[in-house]
């Protein structure tokens, strides 16, 4: 019963609409707008591990790469937090069952640009001193530090 009452409507206003006398056509303008935000997100959301292994001699720098994009034309800044066991703000890994604190350095870069709406790699850099670990308790050590992107 529907169907009937649907196909009635549809052919009524297809007759009503080809009786109507033509006019001429006439134009005019609208106005159509949009607002891109400022964005800018990581491109993947795996967590970043840095691993120093096993450490015998000399300093030792390591390496850790991710992706940002940003809409053209934001700008953009990276900063990295000190960590759960910074003192001031030396960054400290905790050795995993003592009270026992490794300093390290860590940077991130770029550490500031502007988007262009392709994915840009981002290096990480870590160094533990020699000086620093020499007479440490042996053991692991870690420590969990933030990468934030802004805006």
């Amino acid at each position: 019963m529907a169907k009937y009452h649907l196909r009635f409507l549809a052919a009524l206003g297809m007759a009503l609409t080809l009786c109507m006398p033509s006019f001429a056509s006439s134009g005019g303008s609208m106005r159509v707008r949009i607002f891109v935000e400022s964005a800018c997100k990581f491109t993947n959301a795996d967590a970043i591990n840095m691993d120093f292994g096993d450490l015998a001699n000399g300093n030792k720098s390591i390496n850790a790469s991710t992706q940002i994009n940003c809409v053209s034309g934001t700008p953009f800044k990276l900063q990295l937090n000190n960590g759960l066991y910074a003192a001031g703000t030396q960054r400290r890994m905790k050795h995993a069952t003592q009270a026992a604190w490794l300093p390290y350095g860590l940077s991130v870069s770029p550490s500031a640009g502007t988007g262009n709406g392709q994915n840009i790699n981002v290096t990480l850099t870590a160094t533990v001193q020699e000086s620093d670990y020499q007479n440490q308790i042996v053991g692991r050590y870690n420590d969990v530090v933030i990468l934030t992107i802004t805006p």
